[in-house]
């Protein structure tokens, strides 16, 4: 009786799939949101009787700290104060940001002509595509179906004030380095995770908050009693020890450079006027103060109710993750970003995901909704309007 063998898909066929059922829609969705919140943008400027190099695309781009780190990318890092002759706060330095992103701008600012602020925008652009296909990937590592990963990567694209990504700012480059160290760790390939985690963390400092993630998850894995005892398991704690280097590189280079080790908190405190304040003091102050503030607050709210689905999935390495991110930044006097800060905890909008995702309905209003005000955000940001900062 003749024996039936399994169709095995042709190597060049399942790349074709993967091109056709994957790459293809990821990069539609990211040229399809740049496009509309650039065209609403750039309407925006024009409507208001922007002139020059005001109304041109790129300089609207630049808001906020941009021009921080297009400073550091073209000039490096400097003790000089520009003090309110040029809009800032005495004691706001450059030491205030962290050094990976203005590095690789600098790298790719020959590549443009010279062009720091091109630069700024190509390479936040090109994380953010990359960021997509990392939570992609990452959704699919977690054994959930494509249309989970592809409607999470929809609502980063379209999810309020993601104009970010696109702008020269490190939300995207944190957003990819933070999916690629917790996806190659969840994959076990603790070398690449750890190198991820180090770059992360010379993005921003509160990427450090990689190992909660990834000490819940070796106790989910390995139990309490195995993580008490690395040395059975040493390699699963490289991404542990190598997530530190890329702050303590930038510490080192404080030291050396100022004489305190600690010039970026020194700055954010002196100049920003950053404290910190017990999160649920910082919250009741926030939503009783009447400005944009208890928006925010409301917000940051609303976004730690949506973590709470990570635990209904028994997610609880990125629920620590999440919640240790939320706390921190509730801890920070004067947080007055509204959605900013929340985008690039993406495990949540995996979550929300995977929950929409069975009503076809549903998910299709959510990502109107998100668009809308996404596209509001938009406008509001081309007019230098502090609600969308």
């Amino acid at each position: 009786m003749p024996t039936m063998t399994a169709y095995v898909m042709p190597q060049n066929d399942s790349v074709r799939h993967q091109i056709r059922d994957v790459l293809v829609p990821l990069v539609a969705m990211f040229l399809a949101s740049r496009l509309v919140l650039l065209v609403l943008a750039s309407m925006t400027l024009q409507l208001s009787g922007a002139h020059g190099a005001n109304s041109s695309l790129a300089p609207m781009l630049c808001r906020w700290d941009c021009e921080w780190y297009l400073g550091i990318a073209q000039h490096g890092y400097s003790t000089y104060e520009p003090g309110l002759a040029y809009g800032h706060a005495p004691g706001e330095t450059t030491f205030g940001f962290y050094p990976l992103y203005p590095l690789i701008v600098r790298f790719f600012t020959p590549l443009m002509g010279g062009d720091v602020l091109h630069a700024g925008i190509l390479v936040s652009n090109l994380c953010f595509l990359a960021a997509l296909f990392y939570v992609y990937l990452y959704v699919r590592e977690l054994g959930l179906n494509r249309s989970v990963g592809l409607l999470t990567a929809c609502m980063l694209c379209v999810f309020p004030q993601s104009i970010v990504f696109s702008a020269p700012l490190s939300e995207s480059i944190f957003l990819l380095l933070m999916a690629a160290a917790m996806y190659h760790f969840r994959r076990e390939q603790y070398l690449v995770a750890g190198i991820a985690a180090a770059l992360l963390t010379a993005v921003r400092p509160n990427g450090i908050l990689f190992i909660v993630f990834a000490g819940v998850l070796l106790v989910q894995q390995h139990g309490l009693r195995a993580v008490l005892a690395p040395w059975r398991m040493p390699e699963k704690f490289v991404p542990i020890v190598l997530a530190p280097l890329g702050m303590f590189l930038f510490l080192t280079y404080c030291y050396v450079a100022t004489g305190d080790a600690f010039a970026h908190e020194s700055t954010e405190s002196i100049g920003w006027g950053w404290a910190f304040v017990p999160p649920w003091e910082n919250l009741l102050e926030q939503l009783h103060s009447g400005s944009v503030l208890a928006l925010c607050a409301a917000i940051s709210i609303s976004v730690a109710l949506c973590s709470l689905l990570l635990l209904q999935y028994g997610m609880y390495a990125e629920f620590a993750f999440c919640i240790a991110s939320i706390l921190l930044i509730w801890c920070g006097q004067g947080v007055v970003s509204l959605f900013r800060y929340w985008m690039i905890l993406f495990p949540i909008w995996i979550a929300v995901a995977r929950s929409v995702a069975v009503r076809p309905m549903g998910a299709t209003l959510l990502c109107a909704l998100l668009g809308m005000i996404s596209g509001v955000i938009a406008c509001a940001w081309a007019l230098g309007s502090i609600i969308a900062l």
